[in-house]
């Protein structure tokens, strides 16, 4: 009697040792739940501030298959872009028209008077006189065409084949010819601070088909088990001599409890739609934020003084804001140490011609040896708030696949 009246006492204290024993995986749902349940949130919120028709609208995504990695090799070689020819000058025409010395006459049986042969030496001095005024007229505007064509124009009558950054004959003519990869991607792992540490993973990957290009960087934050947001910039255009003309550009973010309308750059023709709706003016050779940084590889590539210290590249870009000319210092090289060794790469550093510290800029690292692709990269905003980006693995190489759809986005 007493041991069966003992037991039902037991009962209760022996309950919290196994929810002790279970509580890890009992938390361990509850935050998977949790994060589920959020993330849905976040799509859903994401999904209203998407407009009627939108989704048609954005960047349709060119897939791709990637089927090698890319090593080290000597930097690509490259034509410049043809340079305008110069237009033809008319020398000007002299201010009288030279008399011309009469024929000798035959010879006549009888010598010519002394009146003759006075008229015929005037005439002979007269044209000499007239050819020589003609001649300094002309010898001058020649002298000031020939100082003022500028040195693309004369750099252009000679071979167009350009070794870039090739110390020697050998690695010019080792170096492989630069063609548009048809895609290739790289990868990265991302650290930073925005209001408190932050990490994840990024891709940056190029795809063409034909004549048309698109860029996307796709960036994970949090750690990949439980993501607590994402961020997707992608650039579309065409490919033209001169190196990118961008068409349109998407910003958009995505987060846990709530995301952000996509901020969008339309370029049409002589115009710029910017995400307010307001047009402004198209400048010449305009990038965007994701965009310049394979025009600015192609500039590299094609015009190789600009790989030197001390060189500055200016282009105008059109932010989610406004279009503002940023000036590009080349610092020089820096070897960086990398998970497939140490590379050689060209530090470029922006610098805003009107101070903005709202604006996002980017520093890039370009690596000559892989194609002149961004290994590294330091995205800042104002003093505090900055994301570095450093490449995690060899870049991969492949060929494009299918067009997707927009929601569609591989993870990095």
């Amino acid at each position: 009697m007493t041991n069966a009246a003992a037991r039902p006492a037991e009962r209760p204290q022996n309950a919290p040792r196994r929810l002790r024993r279970h509580a890890p995986w009992l938390i361990a749902l509850v935050v998977a739940v949790t994060l589920g349940h959020l993330w849905l949130t976040g799509e859903v919120a994401e999904r209203l501030y998407v407009e009627p028709g939108e989704e048609a609208r954005r960047i349709q995504r060119m897939e791709a298959v990637y089927v090698s990695e890319m090593r080290l090799t000597a930097p690509p070689v490259a034509a410049a872009p043809p340079a305008p020819p110069p237009a033809p000058r008319r020398a000007p025409k002299p201010r009288t028209k030279p008399k011309v010395a009469p024929a000798p006459a035959e010879a006549a049986s009888a010598p010519l008077d002394a009146a003759s042969a006075v008229a015929q030496a005037e005439a002979a001095s007269e044209a000499v006189s007239e050819a020589a005024l003609a001649a300094e007229a002309v010898a001058p505007q020649v002298a000031v065409s020939a100082a003022s064509t500028p040195a693309s124009v004369a750099a252009a009558s000679a071979p167009t084949s350009v070794a870039v950054a090739a110390s020697t004959p050998s690695q010019a003519a080792s170096a492989p010819g630069f063609v548009w990869p048809t895609a290739a991607r790289v990868r990265f792992k991302m650290t930073g601070n925005y209001r408190g540490p932050i990490q994840g993973q990024a891709a940056v990957e190029w795809v063409r088909q034909g004549e048309r290009y698109q860029v996307h960087l796709d960036a994970i934050v949090g750690p990949s088990f439980a993501p607590i947001g994402s961020w997707n910039l992608s650039s579309q255009g065409r490919i033209a001599p001169q190196g990118l003309q961008p068409e349109r550009y998407e910003n958009v973010n995505r987060l846990l409890i709530r995301s952000g309308k996509p901020k969008v750059v339309q370029i049409d023709g002589d115009e710029v739609q910017l995400p307010d709706g307001s047009r402004v003016p198209r400048p010449p050779a305009l990038q965007d934020p994701l965009s310049q940084m394979i025009h600015l590889a192609y500039q590299f590539i094609t015009r190789p003084s600009l790989v030197q210290a001390g060189q500055r590249i200016e282009l105008p870009i059109a932010s989610a804001r406004k279009i503002e000319v940023i000036a590009y210092d080349v610092l020089g090289e820096e070897v960086l140490d990398t998970p497939i060794g140490a590379v050689p790469t060209v530090h470029v550093r922006p610098r805003r011609l009107v101070e903005d510290n709202n604006n996002l800029s980017l520093e890039l690292w370009f690596a000559p040896g892989l194609q002149y692709l961004p290994v590294r990269m330091m995205l800042r905003q104002g003093d505090a708030n900055f994301m570095e980006l450093r490449m995690n693995g060899a870049p991969q190489m492949g060929r494009p696949a299918a067009v997707n759809g927009a929601g569609s986005v591989p993870a990095p």
